[in-house]
């Protein structure tokens, strides 16, 4: 059977959801910081709520990557990834060596260090991707070092411990986009 096995297979409805505000209120961060630890501890994932970054500007994120999925494919191979280059599109199942597919379209590329950043592998369609993903990746990166953080501080650390370490972290911008497959039987999700 080519269909793809699960090792496990109870699982949760529901995940750890964990509220950021007060975040910068010393009373309130450390109730954070223990409802993230028992997270790691008993789930090893989390999802965080009332985080700052703008609902607006997660909904013109999404709005722009679904213009870019349904841009003719001729539009989007332009940022093809193939052949070693660092960012760009790709579709997996057209992926080498899969005995089941994982359906889907993919748009990545480096956001971070921004030395990284190689613009000719974002995409310049629709209009307003690149400003967006910038600001985007820049709320995204300040929120990954807040809960760094916090991930310092449950640990007994200095409070940048963590952040310290992780100097030039890179960041990588990874959009998926699902489409409907011709041969559901062979895919998973």
């Amino acid at each position: 059977d080519e269909r793809p096995k699960v090792a496990y297979n109870q699982f949760s409805d529901e995940i750890p959801v964990i509220s950021l505000a007060g975040i910068d209120d010393d009373a309130r961060r450390s109730e954070i910081c223990r409802k993230i630890v028992e997270a790691c501890e008993d789930w090893g994932i989390f999802q965080v709520v009332d985080h700052g970054v703008d609902t607006a500007l997660i909904a013109e994120m999404t709005r722009l990557a679904r213009e870019f999925f349904a841009l003719p494919a001729e539009e989007k191979i332009r940022f093809d990834m193939t052949g070693g280059k660092k960012g760009g599109f790709i579709v997996s199942s057209h992926l080498q060596g899969e005995a089941v597919q994982d359906w889907r379209e993919i748009v990545t590329y480096f956001s971070y260090p921004i030395r990284a950043r190689d613009y000719s592998r974002w995409p310049d369609k629709p209009e307003g991707w690149r400003s967006a993903t910038e600001e985007y990746s820049e709320k995204l990166m300040g929120l990954g070092c807040k809960l760094l953080e916090v991930l310092s501080e449950a640990m007994g650390l200095d409070k940048e411990a963590i952040t310290k370490a992780c100097v030039d972290m890179d960041q990588k911008v990874v959009v998926n986009y699902y489409p409907k497959c011709p041969q559901p039987d062979l895919t998973l999700g």
